[in-house]
């Protein structure tokens, strides 16, 4: 995204979320919620497409199945990075579920094709408050070309 102005094309970027899905259902299949998706956490393996995408930083990563089993998550505790994390990672972290995932990925694909994050955070503002009682911005308004269908899945 860096070497593209910040953003991808939807021919670089849709591939790759498809395969980052793929990657992301095995690990819910095995039981683990990841809790901190976001572009930082996509490795490419090359510079040509096809591209190998690989969903890394797995150090929060819970498994969802035992989640309050552990004791290693303290209640009322949370982590992940604010414009990428969904509402109930703030109300729920302890039992975050794969459903928590899904919206990172979303806001992912959402920042890979805008270059922008779903909320607005202004400068003082308080990042929990955002996600707890922020606008999600349609992903169209801030790039219209985007298609409706892409926009709809995301």
């Amino acid at each position: 995204m860096s070497r593209r102005g910040g953003r991808l094309a939807l021919d670089e970027a849709g591939p790759s979320c498809c395969r980052l899905w793929k990657g992301l259902a095995f690990a819910h299949t095995k039981g683990f919620v990841h809790r901190d998706l976001k572009p930082q956490n996509v490795l490419l393996t090359a510079m040509e497409k096809p591209w190998t995408v690989k969903i890394a930083d797995m150090g929060m990563a819970k498994n969802f199945t035992q989640a309050g089993l552990s004791g290693m998550t303290a209640t009322g505790s949370y982590a992940g990075s604010f414009p990428f994390m969904p509402r109930e990672q703030v109300t729920n972290f302890k039992f975050v579920k794969p459903v928590s995932d899904v919206w990172s990925m979303g806001a992912t694909f959402y920042n890979m094709l805008t270059g922008q994050y779903p909320r607005d955070l202004r400068r003082g503002q308080d990042p929990m408050e955002v996600i707890l009682h922020g606008e999600i911005i349609p992903v169209r308004k801030r790039d219209p070309r985007i298609q409706k269908q892409v926009a709809e899945v995301i």
